[in-house]
């Protein structure tokens, strides 16, 4: 296998990690954003609940992370573009994790009937869903140019 190829394989689901994002927090925040709140309360469980089930989702973000040690096993840090965009894409997780998590678990915790802190944690959760596309998507314009 190339290098090139290698990078191809981890490119793909990362772009369509970064899509699915960028759908959520565009499109899908928009729509949460028109709900009231106890309609958004219970639209986010069912959410939740599957998309933890769903193999898409499930396979475009784990299989960019699965990749990138072999990648980086076999083929380096040579591509400094590259790696850079893999290294993005990671901080984006992570920041996911330290943001999106709490506020998940802040609203599933609410009462459909809480709705000053349904509504305060739904900004909260538009914000940091911009953050992670945002960065996702910088992470992957850079796997694009060093792929290129």
């Amino acid at each position: 296998m190339t290098q090139t190829f290698a990078e191809l394989l981890l490119l793909i689901p990362a772009a369509l990690g970064t899509g699915f994002l960028i759908f959520i927090a565009g499109t899908l925040q928009g729509v949460m954003n028109d709900m009231d709140e106890a309609t958004f309360h219970r639209f986010l469980m069912m959410l939740d609940k599957h998309a933890l089930k769903s193999p898409y989702a499930i396979a475009a973000s784990t299989l960019t992370f699965v990749g990138m040690i072999p990648y980086w096993y076999f083929y380096g840090f040579a591509n400094w573009c590259f790696t850079a965009g893999l290294i993005l894409f990671t901080i984006a997780s992570i920041i996911s994790k330290k943001f999106n998590l709490p506020i998940y678990k802040r609203i599933f915790a609410l009462k459909s009937s809480d709705t000053t802190q349904l509504r305060e944690e739904r900004h909260k959760l538009e914000k940091a869903n911009l953050l992670r596309a945002t960065i996702q998507f910088i992470s992957l314009v850079l796997m694009v140019i060093g792929f290129a």
